[in-house]
């Protein structure tokens, strides 16, 4: 008797459990009309059930969700699917934040006949369409092209395949942008995220690849066509392809999942993965553009894919940015972001030099090479370049590993726990166990910070410098210097944050750095590091004041070193054009520096007031 009433309870389990699988698919809807609405953890699907379009659940927080669609396999959560299965989610513009939903939050159609998200009496989202007809109901395609359509159903008012985010599905063309997510798990796109843009033309300042083909006559369209090739068509009717298909005709390319994607790490990359294959079947990477790979791609103010610090290694699935031994990930979260010493940085009388200051010597051992480094207080690491020629770095920046690689990187780092106060020989050399390129080239550790927290160092309406104690979240309090700017309309905010971008990758003892920058509103302004010297002019030509002969030759050797780090320390030279005692400043030492506000080619078209 036990026994058949174990029997009957496993029955009873087995038959429960076999109708909770039943219950999403029976409770998933087809569309949504006028008057009804979808709440989290809601979602619609297409008719064969491919897709699912509706709420999808943070990863970090069950609680909150986003608007997306996503594919649909079996042994996924219908409201928590994997992120790789994620092909859009609304944004509030094309590089806006992604809105977050709750509980509360509802999608709906309401009497306006507007495709509508909102939380309470808070709109998160509302569908851009460009017709002044009412919308009735929302569909997904089999294509995963959700459409918006009006009374009737006979015209499309706004469709997701308009508005890609970061992918691109079989048959969706494109004219605009795909934005990188900053990171798998997060939507939203950032200053850091990387974008194709083929349509509009290369951006040649922020671009690390380019078709070259911005011209009246150039491109037109982005294609992912049904076999899985990705393409742009010119003016002229020329089909030009991006990525080949893995699958040689549209008939077997009906048995498979496809997508592009403008991944995290800067690069685009078409996955495939068979509709028969089970739940546990992953996506194969079938494609990658740019197909050399992207540790060698820079930009031309020389930004790499990884941050300064690190060292890139390529891989076909995901980059990787790795930190040297000594070193951490300065975000932990995002890899990308670089790499900072582990250790207390060496102090060299009183002054912490982060610069690329570099020196070379020809015909050299690699003892001799380490030994250079070692007796130089302000190098960070020595490149044996060649096996022959020594090169001293103040900073690590854009380095690769690879098998062409032929350039050792011999790193400085901290014995033990020794105070930072020691001599550079207490120090040792420690050498990367794979050879790696570091380029030698300006690096940036530049933040934007807001008005807010420049309210009480500058006064808006009336001082044209300002100085007071920063401390925002540095630990040590520093004099600063704030300059706002007039904005100009002929120069664009793009343009605004690049320039300032520019300037903060130029770090050297011999100019003044750039601090932070606010762009905020209307807002513009530069925090640089305070000079209480005043000008060199002032100085020379005080009566009050005489300056002895050996700070005249040292001050005369300090300016050209700060012109020769310009013009021959960055990989991207920097002319400044505007070399004059009145752009010369004296920091609380007496140490002349270069100004390098002048830098700023956008002063141009951005008056100082």
């Amino acid at each position: 008797m036990p026994a058949l009433a174990l029997l009957r309870l496993a029955l009873l389990i087995t038959v429960l459990v076999q109708q909770a699988r039943l219950l999403p698919a029976a409770a998933a809807r087809m569309n949504l009309t006028a008057g009804g609405t979808l709440k989290p953890p809601g979602y619609i699907t297409s008719p064969s059930g491919s897709f699912a379009f509706g709420f999808r659940a943070h990863d970090s927080d069950p609680t909150k969700f986003h608007l997306a669609t996503w594919f649909r396999f079996g042994g996924d959560d219908d409201s928590r699917p994997q992120p790789q299965s994620v092909v859009w989610f609304a944004k509030e513009s094309t590089m806006g934040v992604t809105p977050n939903a709750t509980v509360r939050s509802v999608l709906s159609i309401p009497a306006d006949g507007q495709l509508t998200l909102a939380d309470g009496s808070r709109e998160l989202w509302r569908a851009p369409t460009t017709s002044m007809q009412r919308g009735s109901v929302l569909v997904l395609r089999d294509s995963g092209n959700v459409q918006f359509l009006s009374d009737g159903g006979n015209d499309v008012l706004w469709e997701s395949f308009g508005y890609p985010t970061d992918t691109l599905l079989r048959g969706q063309s494109l004219k605009g942008f795909l934005f990188s997510k900053r990171a798998d798990a997060e939507t939203t796109a950032t200053s850091s995220s990387a974008c194709i843009d083929l349509f509009t033309g290369d951006i040649l300042e922020n671009a690390y690849w380019a078709t070259g083909t911005n011209t009246p006559n150039g491109n037109t369209t982005i294609t992912f066509d049904d076999q899985g090739r990705l393409s742009y068509t010119l003016y002229n009717g020329a089909v030009n392809t991006l990525i080949s298909p893995v699958v040689s005709s549209s008939t077997a390319s009906s048995d498979y999942f496809q997508f592009a994607r403008m991944e995290p790490d800067g690069i685009v990359r078409t996955s495939v993965r068979p509709k028969n294959g089970g739940e546990n079947t992953s996506w194969t990477v079938s494609g990658i553009l740019p197909s050399e790979g992207g540790c060698k791609m820079k930009t031309a103010r020389m930004q790499g894919m990884c941050g300064p610090g690190s060292y890139c290694v390529e891989a076909k699935e995901r980059l990787r940015c790795l930190c040297p031994s000594g070193y951490t990930y300065i975000d932990a979260q995002h890899s990308d972001s670089g790499c900072t010493p582990a250790f207390e940085p060496q102090s060299c009388d009183g002054v912490s030099e982060i610069s690329i200051y570099y020196r070379k010597f020809p015909a050299v051992t690699e003892q001799q090479c380490r030994d250079y480094c070692l007796s130089d207080c302000f190098c960070a690491a020595a490149l044996m370049i060649g096996g022959s020629d020594c090169a001293k770095v103040g900073a690590l920046a854009y380095g690769r590993q690879g098998s062409d690689v032929t350039t050792t990187a011999l790193v400085k780092v901290r014995k033990g726990n020794t105070s930072h106060t020691e001599r550079a020989s207490s120090r040792m050399m420690r050498k990367i166990p794979r050879p790696y390129m570091i380029v030698v080239s300006c690096l940036a550790s530049l933040l934007m910070i807001t008005v807010g927290s420049l309210v009480a160092l500058y006064n808006l309406t009336r001082n044209k410098v300002s100085q007071q104690a920063l401390s925002s979240s540095r630990a040590q309090l520093h004099l600063i210097a704030v300059k706002r700017l007039v904005a100009s309309n002929e120069y664009s905010e793009q343009e605004f944050t690049n320039e300032v971008q520019s300037i903060g990758q130029i770090h050297h003892r011999n100019l003044v750095r750039m601090i932070d920058y606010c762009k905020e509103d209307k807002h513009r302004m530069l925090v640089f590091e305070f000079m209480p010297g005043g000008s060199l002019r002032s100085f020379l030509f005080n009566p009050d004041v005489r300056p002895p002969w050996r700070w005249r030759a040292e001050a005369a050797l300090a300016i050209p070193r700060g012109l020769e780090y310009l013009h021959d320390g960055c990989s991207a030279p920097v002319i400044h054009c505007d070399i004059k005692p009145d752009n010369i400043l004296l920091d609380d030492l007496g140490v002349p520096k270069i100004n390098s506000c002048c830098l700023a080619l956008f002063l141009v078209l951005f008056l100082l007031v």
